[in-house]
C-alpha cells in the first residue's frame, strides 16, 4: 500500500489543508486522508504551487550545496553535507515531496482530460515538466513513464535521465500548445482559476510564457551534451521577458494562527525561514545559516550595490573574539561586510560575520509589508542569462553585440527586482541588520545603479573590458549564480555542475573529495520499496548527471585564522 501512496495517489503529502484560509497556507500541514476522487483541481493546484514555492527555497542544505550559504558560527554539528558524509537517508523528503506534488498533478490532468479542460491540463504538464527536472537533477535516472501510472507499476522502472529530458522538452510543447488552444477558446471558464491558480491567476499568455521559459532552462542545461541550436532558437521569442518575474502569493500576511494545537505561519515563507519571526524575533534559518565568503567577495569586491541587500553587515569591526577569525591578516580589519569560508566548522561568531541580508528575505526592507512580500517562481534576469550565454555561444543569432544585450538586460532586471530594498533607509531595518557599516541607499533608480555598475572600469562586470569569451562567460555565469541566491539554490548548483563556473571551492572541512557534490544518492524509501530497480552504485562526487561532463577538483575554502 506504501508503494501505491509513493507513485499514484499521494495525496496528504502535498494537499495542504482542506478546511479552509485558516490554516491551508501551512505547508507543513497532514489533512486527514483526503479521497483522490473527492478533490477539486483547483484545490488540488493551490496546494501543489504553494509546496513548490516552500520546497524550492526551504532546504538549507541545497543553498549549502549552492555554496550560498554556510554553517555560523553559533552552530555546531557535523553538517554532512559540507562533509560529503551523505547517506541515502539523507534524501528521502527530496524524493518524497516531488513525486507526491507530481501525483496529484497526475491527478489534475486525468481531471482535465476528462472533461476537456484545456487550461487545466496545460498548467498540469507545465508543472510536472518542472518537477520531474528538478528530480532529474538531483537523482539522475528516475520513474516517469511509470510514475504515478497506477496499481500495476508498484515498482516504476527508472527512466534514462536524457529520455527523461527529451520527454519533458515535448511535454512542454504540448503544454504551449494547450495555453494556445485555451487562449483560442472564447468560450473557456477560468471560474476558480482566477483565484486558485497562485501564479498567474489564469493567465494563460503568463502560462506560455513560464513553460516556454522553463523549456529554455532545460535545453541549455543540455547544451553541451546535445546539438539543441534549432529548438533555442524556435523558443527564444516565446519566453517570459527579461524584465518579469513569474511569482505567487497565496495571500502572505505578518502572522501565525493557532488550530487544534497546531501552528500555521501565514508568512512569505523566505521571510520567516531566513529570517524573522511574526513578533520581529530572529528566525532559527537567520542564526544557522550565513552567506559564505564566496557570495559575500563577488559582490564586496565588484562594488556590487546589491551587497547592502543580500547581505547584512557583522556588528562588530574586530577579530573573532574566540579567534576563529583574524580578519587582520586578510587586510579585512575594516571592513563589515565578511562572509564566512565556505564550510568552515568553526567559523567567527554571528556577531563578527555578515549574515543573510533582511533585504533579500524582505523586499521591502520593512518588517510590517516584509512578510506579505511574493515568493519568486522564476526570475526573468534568469532567462536573460541563458540568452547571453546562447547568443555567445553562438546557439542563437546575434553573437558577441546579442550577449552583451542580454547580459545587461539581466543585471538590470535583477537590479530593478530589489529597487525598493536597494533604495531603503537601514534605520527600518531590524537592529540585528543595521550596524553602523551598513552601506547607503542608492539615491537614483536601481536600473541607473545597475547601468554606473555595469560601466565601471572592472572587467569582471564591464562587458567592454572584456577581452576573451571565457571573461565573459565567467561574467554571465557569475551573476546568474548571485541572481540566484535565497530564490532558488538548486538552479544555481546545477548551472554551477553543468558549466563549472564561477569557480567556487570545495568544503573546507571535506572529508571524502575535493570536488563539489555532483548529485544525490537514491533514497532508502527506494530501497525499501523498489529493490529491484534501486542502484546502490552511485557516488555523490563521481557519478555525474549526464549534462554535466566534468566536475573537477577544487581548492579547499580558506579560513581567516
Amino acid at each position: 500500500m506504501k508503494k501505491i501512496l509513493l507513485y499514484t495517489i499521494c495525496l496528504s503529502g502535498t494537499l495542504l489543508g482542506l478546511s479552509g484560509c485558516s490554516d491551508w497556507l501551512d505547508v507543513n500541514k497532514n489533512p486527514n486522508e483526503a479521497l483522490e476522487s473527492t478533490v477539486s483541481s483547483d484545490l488540488l493546484l493551490t496546494s501543489v504551487q504553494n509546496d513548490e514555492c516552500y520546497y524550492r527555497i526551504s532546504s538549507s542544505n541545497v543553498h549549502f550545496l549552492a555554496e550560498h550559504t554556510t554553517k555560523s558560527g553559533d552552530y555546531s554539528g557535523t553538517y554532512p553535507f559540507l562533509t560529503g558524509g551523505v547517506m541515502p537517508q539523507s534524501f528521502d523528503d527530496y524524493w518524497r515531496r516531488p513525486y507526491s506534488r507530481i501525483a496529484n498533478l497526475k491527478n489534475i490532468e486525468r481531471k482535465a482530460i476528462e472533461s476537456g479542460d484545456t487550461g487545466f491540463e496545460a498548467i498540469s504538464k507545465t508543472l510536472q515538466a518542472y518537477e520531474f527536472r528538478r528530480l532529474v537533477d538531483m537523482f539522475g535516472d528516475v520513474p516517469f513513464t511509470e510514475a504515478s501510472a497506477g496499481s500495476e507499476y508498484l515498482t516504476p522502472k527508472y527512466d534514462d535521465a536524457a529520455t527523461i529530458y527529451n520527454g519533458l522538452i515535448e511535454m512542454l510543447d504540448q503544454a504551449i500548445g494547450l495555453c494556445d488552444q485555451t487562449l483560442a477558446n472564447t468560450t473557456y471558464n477560468k471560474g476558480a482559476l482566477t483565484s486558485a491558480d497562485i501564479y498567474f491567476g489564469g493567465d494563460f499568455k503568463a502560462w506560455k510564457r513560464y513553460a516556454a521559459s522553463l523549456q529554455l532552462s532545460l535545453l541549455m542545461r543540455i547544451s553541451n551534451v546535445s546539438d539543441v541550436s534549432a529548438k533555442i532558437k524556435a523558443v527564444q521569442d516565446k519566453v517570459m521577458s527579461i524584465g518579469e518575474n513569474a511569482t505567487s502569493n497565496p495571500g502572505y500576511y505578518k502572522g501565525q494562527s493557532t488550530v487544534n494545537g497546531s501552528t500555521y505561519v501565514k508568512m512569505n515563507p523566505l521571510y520567516y525561514l531566513y529570517g524573522y519571526t511574526y513578533l520581529d524575533k530572529e528566525y532559527s534559518g537567520h542564526k544557522s545559516s550565513v552567506p559564505t565568503e564566496e557570495v559575500v567577495s563577488r559582490l564586496r569586491n565588484t562594488n556590487n550595490p546589491l551587497l547592502r541587500v543580500f547581505v547584512d553587515p557583522r556588528r562588530y569591526l574586530a577579530n573573532d573574539a574566540n579567534g576563529r577569525a583574524n580578519y587582520d591578516r586578510f587586510d579585512l580589519e575594516d571592513e563589515y561586510y565578511i562572509g564566512v569560508p565556505f564550510g568552515q566548522m568553526s567559523p567567527a561568531q554571528t556577531n563578527y560575520a555578515s549574515k543573510i541580508g533582511f533585504g533579500v528575505v524582505s523586499k521591502t526592507c520593512d518588517q510590517e509589508t516584509g512578510p506579505a512580500q511574493n515568493i519568486i517562481v522564476m526570475q526573468g534576469s534568469l532567462v536573460g542569462f541563458y540568452l547571453a550565454e546562447a547568443a555567445l555561444r553562438k546557439l542563437i543569432d546575434g553573437g558577441d553585440a546579442a550577449a552583451k544585450k542580454y547580459y545587461e538586460e539581466a543585471v538590470i532586471s535583477l537590479f530593478n527586482t530589489y529597487e525598493t530594498a536597494l533604495r531603503s533607509d537601514a534605520s527600518t531595518w531590524p537592529a540585528l541588520s543595521r550596524p553602523a557599516g551598513a552601506r547607503p541607499a542608492i539615491t537614483g533608480t536601481a536600473a541607473e545603479a545597475a547601468i554606473e555598475y555595469l560601466s565601471q572600469n572592472d572587467a569582471a562586470v564591464n562587458w567592454d573590458l572584456m577581452t576573451t569569451t571565457e571573461q565573459k562567460m565567467n561574467a554571465i555565469q557569475t551573476q546568474k549564480w548571485l541572481s540566484l541566491y535565497m530564490v532558488d539554490p538548486l538552479e544555481a548548483w546545477s548551472e554551477v555542475r553543468r558549466t563549472d563556473l564561477p569557480v567556487l571551492h570545495a568544503s573546507n572541512c571535506a572529508q571524502y573529495s575535493n570536488k563539489m557534490m555532483a548529485r544525490f544518492l537514491y533514497p532508502n524509501t527506494e530501497k525499501n520499496l523498489n529493490p529491484d530497480n534501486y542502484r546502490s552504485d552511485i557516488d555523490v562526487f563521481t557519478t555525474l548527471i549526464f549534462w554535466d561532463k566534468e566536475n573537477p577538483d577544487l581548492q579547499k575554502s580558506t579560513t581567516f585564522q
